[in-house]
C-alpha cells in the first residue's frame, strides 16, 4: 500500500512540474525570416506556451509559414488548413508541408553549376502546392535560380527554364566547348597548323599540337558555338579558331563545325600553279596564285626545262 502511494505522489510531483515547465514551440514568420519556412530548426526562437493544453502548430497562410503555441496565434483554437498541430516540445520543427518543393535557390557566378552545391537546395519560402523551379540564364557570368512564387523576375516567362519537381533546375547553365587555334601563312609558316598530307603515309597528315593551342567557346543552355578553320589560297594564310572570336573573312574558304575540337581536320595540300612562258613570276615564285589540289596529293613541285 505504501509502494502505491509513493509511486502515485511521484507521478504527481512529475505532471506539477511539466505544467510548471509549460510547453515549448518553436516561433517565427516567414514574412520576417524565410528560414521559418526553409530551415525549421535552425536558429528560430523558443516561446513557452501560457495556455494549459496548448499544442504547438505549424500553418500557412497566404503562402507565408507561422510557426509557434496555438492559443497564441489562433485564440478560438482553430487552426485552417494547412496547418500541422503537435503536443510536445519543440515538435513543430519540420518543414511543412513534408511535400513542399525543394528547388536551387541562387544568383551570380556561382549558380551558374550547381552540381557540387547541395546547401544550395532548399524548400521554397513561399508556399504553393502548384509551385515550381525555374533558372534564369541572364549572361556568360550570371544565372538565377528559385521559385516561380517566391521571387519569380518579371522577364521570366520569356527566356526561363521551369521545372514541377524537386531539384530540377540544376542544370549546367553555361558549359565549353574546344578549338584548335593556330595561324599559318607566307611569313610564319606553321606545319601543324596547316596539318597537310604526308607524303610518305597518304590519306593521313600530320597531327601535332606543338605549335597548336586551344581556344574555349563559352556557350549558354540551348545555344551552340562552333570552330572555324579558314583558309585563303590567295594569302596563303591558314587560321583555325572560336567562332566566338572569329573575324569576317570577305574571301577565302570559310569551314565551320560543332563539337571539340572538331576543326582538327587535314587540309589537302595547295600548290602555286604557272607557267613562266607566259608568267614573268613563275620563275621568282613571287605574287603566285595557289590552286588546291586533288584529295589526297602529297606534294607540291617544280620543274625546269632547259
Amino acid at each position: 500500500m505504501r509502494s502505491s502511494r509513493r509511486l502515485l505522489w511521484i507521478l504527481t510531483v512529475m505532471q506539477l512540474l511539466l505544467a510548471a515547465v509549460g510547453l515549448e514551440c518553436y516561433v517565427c514568420d516567414s514574412a520576417e525570416d524565410a528560414e521559418c519556412a526553409t530551415r525549421p530548426g535552425q536558429q528560430l526562437e523558443v516561446e513557452e506556451c501560457s495556455q494549459p493544453n496548448d499544442e504547438c502548430v505549424t500553418s500557412i497562410t497566404a503562402g507565408l509559414t507561422r510557426r509557434g503555441c496555438l492559443r497564441r496565434l489562433y485564440p478560438n483554437g482553430y487552426c485552417a488548413e494547412p496547418c500541422d498541430r503537435c503536443t510536445t516540445s519543440l515538435c513543430n520543427r519540420h518543414v511543412f508541408p513534408v511535400d513542399r518543393l525543394r528547388c536551387y535557390q541562387c544568383s551570380g557566378a556561382t549558380c551558374i553549376d550547381v552540381s557540387t552545391r547541395p546547401e544550395l537546395l532548399l524548400p521554397c519560402p513561399v508556399y504553393n502546392e502548384k509551385d515550381r523551379c525555374y533558372t534564369n540564364i541572364l549572361h556568360l557570368s550570371n544565372t538565377q535560380r528559385g521559385c516561380e512564387h517566391t521571387n519569380l523576375p518579371p522577364d521570366c516567362p520569356h527566356v526561363c527554364l521551369k521545372c514541377n519537381y524537386n531539384g530540377c533546375n540544376a542544370e549546367l547553365t553555361v558549359s565549353e566547348s574546344h578549338c584548335l587555334q593556330c595561324t599559318s601563312n607566307r611569313v610564319a609558316s606553321n606545319p601543324d597548323c596547316q596539318r597537310e598530307q604526308l607524303p610518305e603515309q597518304p590519306g593521313q597528315c600530320a597531327l601535332s599540337n606543338a605549335t597548336v593551342t586551344q581556344c574555349v567557346n563559352k556557350v549558354m543552355y540551348g545555344h551552340r558555338e562552333r570552330c572555324f578553320t579558314h583558309h585563303n589560297n590567295q594569302t596563303e594564310v591558314l587560321q583555325r579558331g572560336c567562332s566566338t572570336t572569329m573575324g569576317f573573312f570577305p574571301t577565302g574558304q570559310l569551314q565551320e563545325c560543332y563539337g571539340d575540337n572538331c576543326n582538327a581536320q587535314c587540309q589537302d595540300i595547295a600548290c602555286a600553279t604557272c607557267n613562266s612562258t607566259s608568267d614573268p613570276n613563275c620563275r621568282s615564285g613571287h605574287a603566285l596564285k595557289s590552286q588546291q589540289c586533288a584529295p589526297g596529293t602529297t606534294a607540291c613541285y617544280s620543274c625546269e626545262q632547259g
